[in-house]
C-alpha cells in the first residue's frame, strides 16, 4: 500500500512539474504578398496582385512544455490590378477575406524572448470577390493550410511585442455559374480568382494572462 501511495505522489509531482499553463491574447497589423496561384483563365488579360493589407487577433493556449493551440482570425484586403489589350495600367479591384486558422503550436521560452511555430487548417470566408457577387456567394468558403512562426519580446511580465510570419495556401479553384436575372442557366465560366498562396508578416502586441 505504501508503494502504491508513493508511486501516486511521484506521478502527481511529475505531472505538476511538466504542467506549464500559458494563456495569451494578441492583435497585429498585417502586410502580405501573393506569391503564386492566380488563375488567368480569360484571354488577353494581365492580372497583377498588389500588397495585401489587414489585421487580426489571436489567442494562444499552451500546456506541457509550451505545446498547445493558437487560434487566429485575420481580415485581409487584397487588391488585384487587371489590364486588357496590352494596356500598361489596369483597373484595381478590392477583395476582402477572413482567415480563421486553428493551429497546433509550440512555444520555446528564452528569458523575455519567446519563439513559437505552428501549422493547421485555414478556413477562408470571402466577403467580396471579382465577377458576379451573387454567383460568387455560392463559393465563399474555402479550406486551406496555414503555417507560421512568431517571435515575441516581453517588455513587462505580461505585455509583449510580437513579430510574425505566415504562409497561407488554398486548395480550391473557382468556376462561377452563369445566372440570368437570378436563374441558373446550367452553364459556368472560369473567372480570375486566387488559389491563394500568400506570404505575409505582422507586427503587434500581446498580453499574457499567466
Amino acid at each position: 500500500m505504501k508503494k502504491i501511495i508513493a508511486m501516486a505522489v511521484a506521478a502527481v509531482c511529475f505531472v505538476s512539474a511538466s504542467f506549464a499553463l500559458d494563456l495569451e491574447f494578441g492583435a497585429r497589423g498585417i502586410l502580405g504578398k501573393q506569391v503564386s496561384g492566380l488563375k488567368e483563365s480569360v484571354n488577353e488579360i494581365k492580372a497583377d496582385p498588389n500588397f495585401d493589407l489587414g489585421g487580426g487577433v489571436y489567442g494562444n493556449f499552451a500546456l506541457f512544455g509550451g505545446l498547445g493551440v493558437q487560434a487566429e482570425a485575420n481580415v485581409i484586403k487584397s487588391t488585384l490590378s487587371i489590364s486588357k489589350d496590352g494596356a500598361s495600367k489596369g483597373d484595381d479591384y478590392d477583395m476582402y477575406n477572413v482567415d480563421l486558422a486553428p493551429m497546433v503550436w509550440l512555444n520555446l521560452d528564452l528569458w523575455r524572448l519567446t519563439i513559437g511555430a505552428g501549422v493547421g487548417p485555414n478556413f477562408n470566408i470571402a466577403l467580396s470577390n471579382l465577377g458576379d457577387i451573387a454567383a460568387a456567394k455560392k463559393d465563399q468558403f474555402k479550406m486551406g493550410l496555414a503555417a507560421g512562426a512568431d517571435v515575441k519580446f516581453y517588455i513587462t511580465n505580461h505585455l509583449g511585442l510580437v513579430v510574425s510570419g505566415r504562409y497561407i495556401m488554398e486548395f480550391q479553384k473557382k468556376e462561377v455559374p452563369i445566372e440570368i436575372e437570378g436563374f441558373q442557366t446550367g452553364g459556368s465560366y472560369p473567372t480570375i480568382d486566387y488559389t491563394r498562396k500568400t506570404l505575409y508578416g505582422g507586427v503587434g502586441l500581446e498580453y499574457k494572462l499567466f
